[in-house]
Parts: C-alpha cells; structure tokens; sequence
C-alpha cells in the first residue's frame, strides 16, 4: 500500500522529467545566448576571485527519480564533479538549474559562504526563479549573475591578476 502511495506521488514528478528533453529547454537557451553567458561570467571573474560555474539540467533520469534526488543533491553531484569545491581561495560558486522541477539551487564553497548568509544565497536562487515564472530565461540568470559579481566583489576584490581556475562556459545537458 505504501508503495502505491509513494508511486502516486511520484508520477507528476516523473511526467515533468519525461516530458522536458534537452531539446525543449535549449530553445530558451540557443548557443549564442549561452556564449553570452559564458562572456558575462569571463568578465564577472575580472572584478573578483570567485571562480563561478552554471549549469542548467533539462530533467534527470529515471533512476535518480526513484531514488529521490533531489535538485539541492543534484547541484551537490555537479559541485564535486565538477571541482568547484577545489578553488584556491575556496571561492566557488555553482548556479544550478533543475528545468523539469522548476528548481534553482546554489552551491558554495566554504571560503564565501562563511561570508554569505543562507538568506542570501535562497534571495539570488527567488530572482532567478521569479524570472524563470514570466518565461524570462536569459535575464534571470543574468540578473543572478550580477547578484553574485556584487557579493564576490565585496567579499573576494580582484587586486592582481589572477588565473582563472575553472572553465567559465554554461554546461546545457
């Protein structure tokens, strides 16, 4: 009985997942605004030593469904996956997208998130979201990238040159 329950439940979730395939979600996401994206963050990365990584997920697999990932584990996979976690100020930030849940999550290492507040991290994922409600794609994650240039720029100033430690272009899977 409690399986069937769980199975009810879980069938909204599914159908969202199955019916958003990559392709769906990358007609809000062309190519050239992904390198348009990818410039902004280049150029975000000049005023701060925060290294800063999005990525933008259509939908997960059937398996990670039934096993009840959730976006917030789903960003935690692409954080470590993708070493954000290994910067040498510990000033990595992932923006994460979850298209099929509708979900935005925010994932930072240890350096600038003793500086910033849960608060603020949920504040930047709600305007991107608000965004993403009026179908405004591109400049909601623009708006969350100015959001976080502010907050790595206040806590991380760029005062030399420096390497950039991670690739900057917008993963779209």
């Amino acid at each position: 009985m409690r399986t069937d329950k769980l199975s009810m439940r879980m069938l909204p979730r599914l159908w969202r997942h199955w019916t958003h395939p990559r392709q769906r979600v990358s007609k809000y996401f062309p190519e050239e605004v992904l390198q348009q994206l990818t410039t902004h963050i280049a150029n975000s990365e000049q005023r701060h030593t925060g290294q800063l990584r999005f990525v933008i997920e259509s939908r997960i697999n059937t398996a990670s469904l039934c096993h009840h990932t959730t976006p917030r584990q789903r960003a935690q996979y692409w954080f470590n996956n993708l070493g954000i976690w290994d910067t040498s100020a510990r000033c990595g930030v992932l923006v994460y997208v979850l298209f099929a849940d509708r979900a935005v999550e925010i994932i930072a290492d240890r350096g600038i998130d003793a500086c910033v507040s849960a608060a603020q991290w949920q504040e930047i994922c709600t305007h991107i979201l608000t965004a993403f409600h009026q179908q405004n794609y591109v400049d909601g994650l623009s708006r969350g990238l100015e959001e976080l240039t502010d907050l790595l720029v206040q806590y991380f100033p760029r005062t030399q040159a420096g390497r950039n430690e991670l690739a900057d272009d917008v993963i779209l899977r």
